[in-house]
């Protein structure tokens, strides 16, 4: 190797590693932070013991806030995409019992 193609390569080099060192700190920034746990707040108490379940895929479920929740050996967990059949019986079921939670 010569000594102009050996200063070419080091000067080449340098320019690499000084664009890694310059974009690493950017290619983190740029990455999207890890999502949070899945943390699912159940259904207050009072509102379980008044609501008639729908049973799907096996487990009641129970509409409250907008989602149906349903929960299993692990704790509470809701679907973030009604499911068709849900979304059905919500369609054509009668209408909800009257419980205490409306009186406050």
């Amino acid at each position: 190797m010569n000594a102009i193609n050996h200063r070419v390569s080091i000067a080449a080099g340098a320019v690499v590693s000084l664009g890694l060192l310059v974009g690493a700190p950017a290619d983190v920034a740029a990455q999207p932070a890890p999502p949070p746990p899945d943390v699912v707040v159940a259904p207050p108490p009072e509102v379980i013991a008044t609501i008639e379940p729908v049973y799907y895929e096996g487990h009641p479920a129970y509409w409250y806030g907008g989602h149906w929740y349903w929960r299993d050996g692990h704790g509470w967990h809701w679907y973030g995409v009604e499911p068709a059949y849900l979304r059905d019986h919500r369609a054509h079921a009668p209408p909800p019992r009257y419980h205490y939670e409306h009186h406050r």
